[in-house]
């Protein structure tokens, strides 16, 4: 897929997903500790982990997670996975965000986007793609996070030759306008989930097959298996 293909099928997408702001209405820290518990889970189950959490400790903040016990805060989130992981990190992530000086991390994301991003992955628990996460939706920083969806498209699309995350960021953030990585970021998660599955993706329904470099390859493979005539049993019997 080159640069011309890319952009059409990002409109493509863009318009027949319309963007699902799911960080609307929540605090930055509230979708720093999502995006945390959002780690090797499904949707449903980081959304039942953050409501558990808020229904224990009432406000998600800094101070009220700094204070609430380890194990507090595993039994509230244990419906996200790995709780027993998840919990000293988001303990030790509200801790090192409480200070004496007010919010930090506001301060931190009102800084530019590699130091802020800088800043955040120094946060124990905090990788590349939470930090590029909590930077495009909680701070409006035109990083463009990759996840599980976004990184088997764009294998598919064949738009990098290494798989490794700097990689794949890299190349969707040179190939796409700053004010579009966050729609288009969603809007591929979308098209993800929906059709382009890691399992039986249904390309037949895919408005973008024709760019696709991986139905591409496939199609022509699909093709010859059709073709293949059935074995007839005429002719096979004894008389």
């Amino acid at each position: 897929m080159d640069h011309r293909a890319f952009t059409r099928t990002m409109r493509i997408l863009e318009s027949r997903y319309p963007v699902e702001d799911w960080a609307r209405g929540m605090t930055p820290f509230e979708i720093l500790i999502s995006t945390i518990l959002s780690q090797s889970t499904t949707v449903a189950n980081e959304r039942r982990g953050l409501n558990d959490l808020r229904l224990r400790v009432g406000a998600i903040t800094p101070k009220r997670l700094a204070e609430t016990p380890q194990e507090e805060i595993a039994k509230a989130i244990w419906h996200a996975g790995l709780a027993k992981q998840k919990a000293p990190r988001i303990r030790g992530v509200a801790k090192a965000l409480l200070d004496g000086h007010g919010d930090r991390l506001e301060r931190i994301l009102g800084l530019p986007t590699e130091r802020a991003r800088e800043e955040l992955m120094a946060l124990r628990g905090v990788g590349p793609k939470t930090a590029d996460v909590v930077l495009a939706m909680a701070g409006g920083h035109p990083t463009f996070a990759v996840d599980t969806h976004i990184a088997r498209i764009a294998r598919r699309w064949n738009l990098v030759r290494q798989s490794d995350y700097e990689s794949i960021r890299a190349a969707l953030e040179r190939w796409t306008p700053p004010a579009k990585r966050k729609p288009w970021h969603l809007a591929i998660i979308a098209h993800g989930r929906t059709l382009c599955k890691a399992r039986n993706p249904r390309c037949a329904e895919c408005p973008v097959r024709r760019d696709c470099d991986w139905y591409q390859r496939k199609r022509p493979r699909e093709q010859r298996t059709r073709r293949v005539p059935r074995r007839s049993d005429k002719g096979l019997r004894a008389p």
